[in-house]
């Protein structure tokens, strides 16, 4: 059987995500609409395909040559609507004419994201013609179908009452060669001789089953997942429904970023405080992490609890754990990160010594050798950063200078945190230091802070600094994304990555430490990244949501599924008060009135 895929329009009300890129490109759970929906007709045995294309075509093009390379049996051709701008999709399926009308074919709009089984069913069901519908959900945006009285389709449109309608649409048909000939004839009617170009299908399609003979009937494909990407929202949804993320109850541990992610400065997100509360009482351990090397763990974990979330310091891990046992290292007896001492000459923790006297980090870290200015020296180091650094490292014995020497006096180490505290003169001195030779570490590489106001320079920024002073790259960059940042929690409670989360704003650290962890994550947007930012990543997260708070909707209906034992729980429940995303991702241009169906 033959198939049509409408994937012309410029998707107006997704942008920026369509700016560079056309709609039927952009991925839902990793993966193109337009490569789900080929995949899906080859899974139905549809295998001779015509997509019609229209802006940014050379993309689809590309996209789709990519996907028939991976499958043999699938012969896709691409035909362009050079008029894609100031048309609807029934222009577009007047552009396939040549390849369909009059044959039985499979109809769908580029921009629909559904299950496989969805297409299957309709391909295999008994009517000679199906529109693929949906009684249980009602939705001003569908079109809408009515029945007589023999079950067949009486009438499609947008504007069909509730208490009316039979189910709404999932804008996929199957025609059958007499219905595909009337569909064209209407076609035809409509732009060849009332200069129509502006319409929808579903007019042609109504004409039809209003005025004609027909066979067109509804097949029941409620259980499967479906939704119509049009807007944010849509996308968001979509996110969601077809997110890898395995039941967020059954996770053994929970990794939480800090800033951008539970809190904005002094305020909390939204649901933060529900998701925490209701993980914690389906069994999962709670952890809470940061980069953030301007406080220490008691402050994060007071902050934490006057923002409604109970919290104990040993309940957080921060990027200066890693630099204080990488220094506890030097200093014989004194205190690692979690309290415990280290041997002066004893293991680095965040790397392994090799044959010829190199260490190398862990997970991608940069090498620290045994000699020179990268080795770690008994001695002084000075602190660029907040007095509770100083302070923290001060109190597990490392010996912190606040007047660092020159030249053969120089500190042994340099840290460079995050100073909400800076002073030139505190720069100055660590950058001759850092010419002096001193071993130059880097708390963290966040490069800026998320705060309600926007961003503002973090650690990475002021490293960069002082490494363009100096003349010398750090010779180690601590936090997330190294794995050594939670590894050694994974380890000591005997954790599955496979059962274990990571939820953060940021693409590079949390995202990327999940990867080197190997366990899932999810990617807020109330902080760092953006939908344009991840579509662009080579990062993938498992999940996006717009606002951490949006959890609380995905535990809810994982409780729901298992009271239920259906598994159907992250179906069509509408979104909560607690998901609504920051305005940078809310805000939408006027949409173009032409391209925008498909």
């Amino acid at each position: 059987m033959k198939g049509v895929i409408l994937a012309a329009g410029i998707g107006s009300r997704l942008r920026p995500l369509t700016l560079h890129e056309p709609k039927c490109c952009i991925t839902v759970g990793n993966v193109p609409v337009l490569e789900r929906q080929l995949r899906a007709y080859v899974d139905a045995g549809v295998t001779d395909v015509t997509v019609v294309a229209g802006y940014l075509a050379d993309d689809v093009r590309a996209l789709c040559a990519a996907v028939a390379d991976r499958h043999p049996d699938l012969d896709v051709t691409v035909v362009e609507s050079e008029v894609y701008a100031n048309t609807d999709n029934m222009y577009s399926l007047y552009v396939a004419r040549e390849a369909v009308a009059g044959e039985p074919f499979v109809l769908s709009n580029g921009d629909a994201v559904f299950d496989p089984g969805l297409l299957a069913d309709l391909v295999a069901a008994d009517p000679e013609s199906a529109v693929a519908a949906d009684p249980g959900t009602y939705t001003d945006e569908a079109m809408k179908v009515t029945v007589d009285d023999a079950g067949s389709v009486s009438h499609i449109a947008k504007d069909v009452p509730a208490d009316v309608a039979r189910a709404i649409s999932n804008d996929v048909y199957r025609f059958s060669a007499d219905f595909s000939e009337q569909l064209f004839d209407e076609i035809a009617r409509t732009i060849e001789r009332e200069r129509e170009y502006g319409e929808w299908t579903e007019l042609a399609i109504d004409r039809v089953v209003r005025t004609r003979d027909h066979d067109l009937e509804p097949v029941d494909v409620g259980d499967y997942r479906w939704v119509e990407i049009d807007d944010r929202e849509d996308l968001a949804e979509a996110d969601r429904r077809f997110s890898a993320l395995s039941t967020l109850a059954d996770k053994e541990a929970v990794f939480f970023d800090l800033d951008g992610t539970l809190y904005l400065d002094d305020d909390l997100v939204a649901g933060a405080d529900r998701v925490v509360d209701a993980l914690r009482a389906a069994g999962t351990d709670v952890y809470f992490l940061s980069n953030n090397s301007s406080k220490w763990k008691d402050d994060y974990a007071a902050r934490l609890s006057d923002l409604g979330i109970s919290a104990g310091p040993e309940d957080v891990l921060l990027s200066t754990d890693g630099v204080i046992d990488y220094l506890a290292a030097d200093v014989g007896g004194a205190e690692d990160a979690r309290g415990g001492t280290t041997a002066n000459g004893g293991a680095i923790v965040e790397g392994e010594a090799t044959d010829d006297g190199e260490t190398t980090a862990a997970d991608g870290g940069a090498a620290v050798s045994d000699a020179g200015a990268t080795a770690p020296r008994p001695g002084e180091t000075y602190v660029l950063g907040t007095a509770a650094m100083r302070e923290a490292l001060a109190d597990r014995g490392v010996p912190v200078t606040d007047d660092p020497g020159l030249g053969a006096d120089a500190p042994e180490h340099v840290v460079v945190g995050f100073d909400t505290e800076l002073t030139y003169e505190k720069a100055r001195r660590a950058t001759l230091a850092v010419r002096d030779g001193a071993t130059f570490l880097q708390a963290h590489p966040d490069e800026v802070c998320p705060t309600a106001d926007g961003f503002v320079p973090d650690c990475g920024s002021i490293a960069a600094m002082v490494e363009r002073a100096a003349e010398r790259t750090p010779d180690r960059v601590f936090g997330k994304p190294d794995a050594a940042m939670v590894d050694h929690v994974v380890d000591a409670n005997g954790y599955d990555p496979a059962d274990v989360l990571v939820v953060g704003d940021r693409l590079e650290t949390d995202v990327a430490l999940a990867e080197n962890v190997g366990c899932e994550s999810v990617c807020v947007l109330t902080g760092d990244a953006t939908r344009v930012g991840v579509e662009r990543s080579d990062v993938d997260p498992t999940l996006v949501v717009p606002t951490v708070g949006a959890l609380a909707r995905l535990l809810d209906a994982d409780a729901s599924a298992s009271a239920s034992g259906d598994g159907s729980g992250r179906g069509d429940e509408g979104p909560s008060a607690d998901e609504a995303p920051s305005a940078d991702e809310t805000a939408t241009p006027s949409a173009v009135r032409g391209g925008d169906s498909t």
